[in-house]
């Protein structure tokens, strides 16, 4: 009696939970994907015009160990943009073949994977400039620079794109989609779980430690803040180093946040992609429909680590705020004096134009009174003629 029933509820209730996971797929490959591809490529570009401003660059070098996070953050917005487009390229699927093609199916799975670690390890990289200026401030400006930031953000995508040079060998058409070649299938399974470790396992457990250690670290800086303003608030040399903390407190906790968005909005399709791949034994995946459904979800999710951080950097970012105002108010200055001039210059040749005509209607005046007063010399001379001779 009980086997029928649980049968009967299933057989009604299953075509329901089908079509709502039919619809909310739907949502996720049709209109969150474009929706995703366009405010975060919109929130990048401004972080990268932001970020690669001259003036921003000598801020950068004269301000010291607090703005050296920006090439870090300027070269992350690039490879953001970058998988961002390819996330289009994926949207774009849905309508016309464009990524199940020789050459285009491995370039855009190599540039995701790339993209993927340097979005981890510039993570890692920027938290662990915070760590060293909040545990030791005062030797921060001899070991942090601009330049050297610069340096380790072009090594970390180099070391990327060389880490990853595999993946071409192992990808390819199968079938008319991309994916990986049967013989290599089982290398590329051993791979998968290898990349797993090094870009969220090792990642995560860095981060959420050097956060621990940041989170307490200013806490003790806040304390021992109060202190120094109460004993020597007289001093110029202590106001001066307060306020370069506090500059170096507020980067601290902006980083502080774009690192643990990161850890949060990552960490579904984390776990259960790792889960997944070290309990798959075979070369086929036997994982449970639940779990490949989660992973399937948790990887649009995953997606908005790649579009997230501009909006973070105008919630908390003061600066970035005054910079971002004063990027617009330039940019609507620059408009509007073009357009004036483009109104000036039509009107100039508006203007020629019309002196032009007016010189040309002058002219055939002219031309036409001339022409009118020879003629009548003309008939004057001959009507003196005749009459002198018609007198004689």
């Amino acid at each position: 009696m009980i086997s029928p029933t649980n049968s009967s509820i299933s057989d009604l209730v299953n075509p329901s939970i089908r079509h709502s996971m039919t619809n909310l797929e739907f949502f996720f490959k049709h209109i969150y994907l474009l929706l995703l591809v366009i405010v975060g490529c919109i929130g990048n570009i401004f972080v990268i015009i932001i970020f690669g401003q001259k003036a921003v660059r000598t801020t950068v070098r004269c301000a010291g160990s607090s703005m050296s996070v920006y090439p870090f953050l300027f070269y992350m917005a690039i490879s953001d943009t970058m998988y961002l487009i390819i996330l289009f390229c994926l949207w774009l699927s849905n309508y016309i073949n464009v990524l199940h093609r020789p050459g285009i199916c491995q370039l855009t799975l190599y540039l995701t994977y790339v993209c993927n670690f340097i979005n981890a390890y510039y993570t890692i990289a920027f938290t662990a400039q915070r760590l060293f200026a909040v545990i030791n401030p005062f030797r921060v400006s001899h070991f942090l620079s601009w330049y050297r930031s610069r340096c380790i953000a072009l090594s970390i995508i180099i070391f990327a794109c060389l880490l990853y040079s595999y993946l071409p060998i192992l990808i390819g058409i199968v079938d008319g989609k991309c994916y990986s070649r049967p013989q290599f299938r089982w290398i590329n399974k051993y791979m998968d779980i290898i990349d797993s470790i090094i870009v969220f396992l090792i990642p995560y457990i860095v981060i959420i430690t050097m956060n621990t250690i940041i989170l307490i670290s200013l806490r003790r800086m806040k304390q021992n803040r109060h202190e120094l303003l109460f004993q020597n608030h007289s001093q110029l040399n202590s106001i001066r180093e307060m306020t370069r903390r506090n500059a170096s407190r507020k980067m601290t906790k902006l980083l502080l946040t774009v690192s643990t968005s990161y850890l949060i909005i990552c960490a579904p399709y984390a776990c259960i992609h790792t889960w997944r791949l070290i309990n798959d034994h075979g070369e086929e995946s036997k994982s449970p429909q639940l779990i490949k459904k989660l992973e399937y979800y948790s990887h649009f999710i995953y997606h908005l680590s790649f579009a997230m951080n501009f909006y973070i950097y105008i919630v908390f970012g003061s600066k970035f705020r005054r910079e971002l105002k004063r990027v617009l108010t330039k940019s609507k200055q620059n408009i509007y004096r073009y357009f004036h001039e483009r109104k000036d210059f039509d009107n100039d040749n508006q203007l020629e134009l019309e002196l032009t005509e007016k010189n040309s209607t002058m002219t055939i005046e002219y031309t036409f009174n001339t022409n009118i007063n020879n003629i009548n010399n003309k008939h004057n001379i001959l009507r003196n003629y005749f009459c002198c001779h018609f007198n004689m």
